[in-house]
């Protein structure tokens, strides 16, 4: 992994970021990271409740994949940063969202901005090993979503609170979205 410094206009404001940029090395950096997780898991489920893929793993393995640097922190300008990678080729800030079970439970935060939402499916059939399916969802399919009976994701953000529903059940299986990468495999 090495670290830049980035230059992005983002509604109106300049900012310089600093970000991650990962290679093949860090992939299989971050696949025994998974296998780390995983075993954690199995380990927490004779006890309660297991943990989802920790953010660093699911962004950093998205990033190697892709190409896009991972949001590290602001170092100058006004404004908030919502967004989690950043596709420095194209210029565009994406969201990452990821789920290790078969029916996830996503939460967004109220003031979430992004140009492109990306799930990440590491259940993958029930495999969880460590490869995974990415979908790319469109912020019109998710302002749509009926996260109750009376209000949409975008009526929620709008009264500042953190809109919570399944990725896979409200909008892949509903729209039988197929995955823009299957079985993606980083190591």
């Amino acid at each position: 992994m090495k670290t830049e410094v980035h230059k992005i206009n983002l509604d109106g404001n300049k900012m310089e970021l600093k970000v991650a940029i990962f290679d093949g090395k860090d992939g299989k950096e971050f696949k025994k990271l998974f296998d780390l997780w995983k075993k954690l898991n199995l380990g927490l489920k004779k006890y309660g409740r297991k943990v989802n893929i920790p953010e660093v793993i699911s962004e950093g393995m998205f990033c190697v994949f892709t190409g896009s640097a991972r949001f590290m922190k602001k170092i100058k300008g006004k404004g908030k940063v919502s967004f989690d990678t950043f596709d420095v080729k194209k210029g565009r800030t994406e969201q990452i969202k990821a789920s290790s079970i078969e029916k996830d439970l996503t939460s967004f935060g109220p003031r979430s901005k992004w140009d492109d939402l990306y799930f990440l499916d590491f259940y993958n059939g029930g495999k969880l090993d460590g490869t995974f399916n990415i979908y790319k969802i469109s912020n019109k399919l998710i302002n749509l979503v009926k996260v109750n009976k009376n209000q949409t994701f975008k009526e929620q953000q709008k009264e500042k609170r953190r809109p919570r529903f399944s990725i896979t059940e409200k909008i892949i299986k509903k729209r039988k979205l197929k995955p823009i990468a299957k079985n993606v495999k980083i190591w």
